[in-house]
């Protein structure tokens, strides 16, 4: 029921939104203004650089990322409820996004691509699963480590989301808003995700992070 509920009010907001954004020409002057500055001031080897980083958002990665993962705490713990949060993060997050690019249908920018893209533009989907991944896998580390390492984990997923939201911008594939909402929207989804999973009753035996 919470999760449910959850999906429903990060649905709702996520496309209020951006209703909201499409309609400030303010707000779409200003993505239109920072786009454009990214996109005349490629390098080919910033280019490259940021090819790879998008690649940390696609669904290649993020499945195999998302399989040994599952694996490794599994192995760890013998408790079924931290793999069912990392897939149930990450495949959840998957379905809201395509939920609420469905209800916005933002179109994509149309400046100097360098990638190919279909469906709507808001939000991205890398962004969001690159949040929604590597804040999923900092809090079952955080759970682990000692504090100066917990600064370190967090430091690092939040780091490589905006790197992957940045890539995305930068390739011409979103708009900056459209980053922004998909990293608020993994986020706030692996909030829901920890929070269920944290009150999922304990399997018999193993070992319990934190």
């Amino acid at each position: 029921m919470f999760v449910a509920a959850g999906a429903a009010l990060g649905v709702a907001v996520e496309s209020a939104l951006g209703f909201f954004i499409t309609s400030q020409q303010a707000v779409l002057g200003a993505d239109r203004s920072i786009l454009r500055r990214l996109a005349l001031n490629r390098t080919p080897e910033l280019t490259t650089v940021m090819r790879w980083l998008t690649i940390l958002g696609g669904s290649a990665f993020v499945a195999v990322t998302l399989a040994l993962a599952a694996a490794l705490v599994y192995r760890r713990t013998r408790q079924s409820r931290w793999p069912a949060f990392v897939a149930g993060t990450v495949m959840g997050n998957l379905g809201l996004d395509n939920l609420v690019k469905l209800v916005v249908d933002r179109p994509r920018p149309d400046f100097r691509a360098l990638t190919d893209v279909t469906g709507s533009s808001f939000p991205s989907g890398h962004a969001s699963t690159a949040a929604a991944l590597f804040v999923a896998l900092a809090f079952l580390g955080n759970r682990w480590e000692r504090r100066f390492s917990k600064i370190w984990i967090w430091a690092s997923a939040l780091s490589l989301s905006v790197l992957v939201a940045t890539s995305r911008v930068y390739l011409g594939a979103h708009w900056p808003t459209d980053v922004v909402a998909g990293l608020a929207l993994g986020g706030y989804w692996t909030a829901i995700m920890a929070t269920a999973t944290a009150a999922w009753p304990r399997s018999e035996g193993g070992e319990e992070p934190g």
